[in-house]
């Protein structure tokens, strides 16, 4: 599939973001770019760009599981081409295949409501 051209520059906006715009002047960033091999990029430059997808795509893209099905030489040699076509397949699927939206934070009681006691440690 070939990524979308949105997806690309939404990709490829973040990765100036967490690389910097000074870096990307000098690599003109496209599908074939890869991640490691010309970019350079750092595990941890990686991590900031799974949470900027993740707040950017939610789970729907499912990245978590996009890189856990790969080796590590896969995960080496991935492009920007790899990832933006993962994300724009996982955005054309329909919505039944895609996991439930971020849950919301667990509510808190009203204070004074009656809460439900605690199972005994035995039946726990």
């Amino acid at each position: 599939m070939r990524p979308d051209n949105d997806v690309l520059a939404e990709v490829v906006e973040m990765l100036t973001e967490v690389v910097g715009e000074d870096f990307l002047l000098e690599q003109e960033v496209g599908p074939d770019t890869a991640f490691n091999a010309d970019l350079g990029l750092e595990s941890i430059e990686f991590v900031a760009l799974a949470e900027r997808l993740q707040r950017r795509y939610g789970r729907r893209i499912e990245f978590a599981a996009f890189i856990a099905g790969m080796d590590l030489d896969q995960i080496m040699n991935m492009t920007v081409g790899d990832l933006t076509a993962h994300i724009s397949a996982r955005l054309a699927a329909p919505a039944e295949d895609a996991p439930a939206p971020d849950a919301a934070p667990d509510a808190v009681p009203a204070p004074g409501a009656a809460s439900a006691p605690a199972a005994p440690a035995a039946y726990a």
